[in-house]
Order: C-alpha cells, then sequence, then structure tokens
C-alpha cells in the first residue's frame, strides 16, 4: 500500500493533542483485531430501513470523506449496578431490542468507554429519580429519542425533553448489595435478577418535572454497547455513531479512519453463535452498518465471505451495501443464498464526474466501473439496486439522473437517497478534502448544505438528516423521484421479499416465538 498523508481533526475524546513539530510524514495502512465477543450491531434509527447489521471491519479504505456523570448507576447483565465511570470495554450490561410490539431487555457488551468534559444539566423526573448529564445526551421517551436540551426553532432546533414529557424505564435503582460470596453464590437472586427477554412495561412515574442547567462543566461518561443503548438509573439511555466511531478507539477520524483498520477475525463464528440462540428469529441483516464490507482486506481475510457462508446455511436473508468490486468474487455464494432465502445488492454511486469522484473518493473504483459491478449481479439473476448516496448539493445533485439512467441500464431496478450528512468530526474532514481537492467548488457548496441544514453543516433530527429541508433540498428530491419515476425503478421489488426461509442446520423449520 502507498503511504498516505495524515490528518485528523482533534479527537474530543481524548485529554491530550500530539502535535508534529516538523513537516507531518505520509503513513502506511495498519491493521489492528478487534476481539469483541459480539458481531451484529442493532439499529432502531427510523432513518435507517433494517435493524441489523454486521461489520467485519472499522475504518475504511475507501477514504470517502453524548454523556452521563460518572456516578450515573448502570444496570449490569448480572442485575447489579456499576456507576458509569467505572464500566470498561468488555463489560456486559443491559440494553434493549425492539421485538414485536415491546422493547425488551437485552444482554449487551459493552464496545468504547470513553469520558469528556461538558456542561452538566439535571433531569428530575416525577417519582425523584434525578439524572446529570449533558445537552446532547438523549432519553427514550414516549416520543422515541430526545435530547437532554435543543430549541424549537433556529440553529438549534432539535427534538429535546421538555416538562411533560416521559421517560421509559423502571425509575431509580436501589442500592445493590455488596458483591459477596453469598451473593454470588445465591440462586434464588440470580433468577430473580434475570430480566433477559422482559418486556419494558411499568407504572413508574417517569414524567419530566423540570431539566436544569448546573452552571458548571463536569466529567462526563459514555459508552457504546451493541445493542445501542443502555439503561441508567432506570431509564433507556442512548449511546454514541463510520468516522466518529473511530475516535472512540483513541483514533482520529480523519485519515486515521482511512488507513488504521480494525477487523473482526472471528466475525463468521460470532455470526453462528448469534443465530443459534433461540432469540434470533431469522430477521434480515445488513453488511455493513458501518463502514465497507468490502475493504480491500477483504480479498486476504474473507470475513464477509465467511460471514455469508453462515447465512447460506442458515438460509438467513441478506443486504449488502457497497462500492467495491469485490462482491464480483462472491457471486457464486449470494447466488445460493438468492435460492434459499433472500439477497439484495444496493450499490453506492454518489458521483457521475470522475474528477469528482476522485477528489471525494480517492480510492473507490469510478462510477463506471461500478455500473459493470451492477451489470454483473443483475446479469447472475440477483436483486440489485443503487443508492444515490450522498447526494452532495452544489457538486453531485446535477448528476442525479445521469447515475439512475447507467444504474437502470444496467440492471438496477431499485434506487435509494441520502442527502449528504456530517455529523461529528466529518464536518472538518469533509470541508479540508473539499478545500484542497476541488477549491474553486467549496464555498458552493458549502453554501448549499447550510441552505438545506438550517444555516447549519448538519442537522441530526430524525426524518430529516437523511433529506435535508428547504427548497434546495426539496429540489434534488424531487429530481431523484421524477426520474427513478420515469424509468419505472422502485416498482413492486418489495413483493420479492419471502419471509420466513430461516432454518437452523438438521433441525427444519423454525416455530415462530410466543
Amino acid at each position: 500500500m502507498v503511504p498516505r498523508p495524515l490528518s485528523n481533526p482533534p479527537n474530543p475524546w481524548l485529554s491530550t493533542e500530539v502535535e508534529y513539530l516538523d513537516e507531518i510524514p505520509p503513513a502506511e495502512l495498519e491493521v489492528y483485531e478487534d476481539h469483541t465477543r459480539e458481531i451484529l450491531s442493532h439499529n432502531d434509527s427510523p432513518d435507517v430501513g433494517f435493524s441489523w447489521s454486521v461489520n467485519p471491519y472499522r475504518g475504511c479504505f475507501h477514504a470517502c470523506a453524548y454523556c452521563m456523570a460518572g456516578k450515573t448507576p448502570i444496570l449490569m447483565g448480572d442485575g447489579t449496578t456499576r456507576a458509569l465511570a467505572d464500566i470498561g470495554a468488555g463489560d456486559v450490561v443491559f440494553g434493549t431490542v425492539l421485538r414485536g410490539m415491546y422493547r425488551r431487555y437485552a444482554r449487551t457488551p459493552v464496545l468504547a468507554h470513553w469520558q469528556t468534559l461538558k456542561q452538566g444539566f439535571r433531569v428530575t423526573l416525577e417519582d425523584g429519580t434525578t439524572l446529570v448529564a449533558s445537552g446532547d445526551h438523549r432519553f427514550l421517551t414516549e416520543r422515541g429519542w430526545k435530547y437532554v436540551t435543543g430549541r424549537t426553532s433556529g440553529a438549534g432546533r432539535r427534538p429535546h425533553l421538555t416538562a411533560g414529557n416521559s421517560l421509559l424505564g423502571t425509575g431509580a435503582f436501589t442500592q445493590s448489595p455488596p458483591l459477596d460470596v453469598d451473593y454470588k453464590r445465591a440462586p434464588c437472586i440470580v433468577r430473580k435478577r434475570d430480566i433477559e427477554g422482559r418486556a419494558l412495561k411499568n407504572a413508574a412515574r417517569l414524567r419530566v418535572i423540570s431539566v436544569e442547567p448546573l452552571g458548571i462543566e463536569l466529567p462526563m461518561y459514555d459508552i457504546t454497547t451493541g445493542t445501542g443503548d443502555f439503561i441508567a438509573n432506570g431509564v433507556v439511555s442512548h449511546n454514541c455513531y463510520a468516522r466518529p466511531t473511530h475516535e472512540y478507539l483513541g483514533f482520529g477520524a480523519g485519515t486515521d479512519f482511512d488507513r488504521k483498520i480494525t477487523v473482526k477475525p472471528e466475525a463468521p463464528r460470532l455470526l453462528r453463535e448469534a443465530f443459534e440462540r433461540r432469540s434470533w428469529r431469522g430477521e434480515l441483516v445488513v453488511f455493513s452498518g458501518v463502514t465497507d464490507c468490502y475493504q480491500p482486506l477483504e480479498a486476504s481475510y474473507r470475513l464477509t465471505r465467511g460471514c455469508l457462508e453462515v447465512c447460506a446455511e442458515y438460509r438467513n436473508p441478506v443486504g449488502i451495501i457497497t462500492k467495491s468490486p469485490l462482491i464480483e468474487r462472491d457471486l457464486d455464494l449470494l447466488q445460493e443464498i438468492q435460492r434459499t432465502a433472500r439477497v439484495s445488492v444496493s450499490v453506492s454511486v454518489p458521483l457521475w464526474n470522475r474528477d469528482h469522484a476522485h477528489a471525494i473518493e480517492p480510492y473507490v473504483a469510478t462510477p463506471q466501473r461500478r455500473m459493470k459491478t451492477i451489470e454483473r449481479l443483475a446479469s447472475a439473476g440477483l436483486s440489485v439496486g443503487v443508492n444515490v448516496a450522498p447526494v452532495i448539493p452544489g457538486l453531485s445533485d446535477a448528476d442525479i439522473p445521469r447515475i439512475l439512467e447507467a444504474a437502470h441500464a444496467a440492471g438496477a431496478r431499485r434506487a435509494g437517497f441520502v442527502f449528504l450528512r456530517l455529523p461529528g468530526s466529518v464536518k472538518q474532514v469533509f470541508e479540508q478534502r473539499l478545500r484542497e481537492t476541488l477549491p474553486l467548488r467549496a464555498d458552493r457548496v458549502l453554501h448549499r448544505v447550510r441552505e438545506a441544514r438550517g444555516g447549519k453543516l448538519y442537522d441530526s433530527r430524525f426524518g430529516i438528516r437523511g433529506r435535508g429541508d428547504g427548497q434546495y433540498a426539496d429540489a434534488s428530491r424531487a429530481l431523484f423521484e421524477a426520474t427513478v419515476k420515469r424509468l419505472g425503478m422502485n416498482e413492486g421489488f418489495q413483493a420479492e421479499v419471502r419471509e420466513d426461509t430461516f432454518r437452523r442446520p438438521g433441525r427444519g423449520r423454525q416455530l415462530p416465538l410466543l
């Protein structure tokens, strides 16, 4: 691999910042092994059309450009509580998963833990429960996830807690008994502590009474879990999602994300173990929810192929999102899954102009080469679509009709649209890349982004963050929808879905779980 120049925005999770005194040297690809104990990641965002994903890699060689007080008690997987500050990666806590009509408790591993310094706010609930958190932290209410603070209009507009909102959970925890030998040996206590699979239903009085600023900065902590949430002092709390997640590992969100790649060498084994659990019901699994599952490293590591082999063995439906022609290597396996379950592939093509594509996605196959991939997948009898994602206003929006026409001619019958998102440090990475590679376009693009984001570079509101807002964003979406309609794409493909294909080898069809 050719060494690349280094450039990372400041990592908000590190207490020190190191700078080079001389010219920054180029650096080569670095690979790290991630020996996590889970491979399935759960998602319940309304902006994403799937619930489960597999991510064999973190970081992306393609190079495409919240927290609480430390004393907050967290519900551990054994039913005890522990202060948030004292939790570490590898610990098991309780989170929640949505199954059927109810959100249910589920054990989940802690994948990352970090500390920062932020302004504190005290949230007081009707039953006396108090929570100290930053304004950016989110809790689950009867009306969905809400930030601690926000505004109803202007630049700070976002869903936030107001008096009368009700949080979901049990209310404040009681103090855990000492973890002595007698406590650990008592099987009756263990049974009482096991809430795995129980529905999140209760009569606790968790209506918000007040949200008060403390007026001081406090050491704040947060964790990342496999379910995407955890139980903090009796209420469901959201954890903090590809470039920003790299910062949780102590890496940078800039070129570190492009060249410091973590691999999960046990991914196929972990997926097999997940499919063997009684709770698994054969839901759609998407590769990948964070970074491209067909990294160049996949050519030698073959982790994605290994996971697909497990899906084929268990007849589990699969979705794939990629930009890489490497997927063509696995055509035989994808056809096998298509025969016994179902598989759909979406190839991302955000730009058509070769120069623009090289500037924004410097190490990815050209848009025209990706059309060849669509053609080969479609010729193999697979359900294939194109994602015009992300649409970059002022740069790629004019490309929308050409991308869709070329994809349709190649055999794509589905199309998706995602407006440019720039959360966290991604804003700095994108702007720097834009000014370095397309300096004459930079100001126009950034102006258009702000025009579609209420004057900001990013708007995190559900339903808005993937679509944009305002006349310019609406015009881009209308161009996409008009072209899709003209080409006859997205017509009837939902009818292709075949449910209940999941089988555990040698055990026949699985009966529904009641």
